[in-house]
């Protein structure tokens, strides 16, 4: 039997770092869509940042 392993992982986003006119909730959005069903939460971390826990 074949043991199949999930690697979790951690992704920030800050809004600070981004390019000016790209909104963190595009980029969010984006990376969700990416991940899908990987996706294991989100968590918001002060005002303008998110930290998003998933699985590969």
């Amino acid at each position: 039997m074949q043991k199949l392993t999930m690697i979790h992982k951690i992704k920030y986003f800050d809004a600070k770092k981004l390019s000016q006119g790209v909104f963190l909730q595009d980029v969010v959005n984006e990376f969700l869509a990416q991940k899908g069903e990987n996706i294991v939460s989100i968590h918001p971390v002060m005002a303008d940042s998110l930290l998003v826990h998933y699985k590969e």
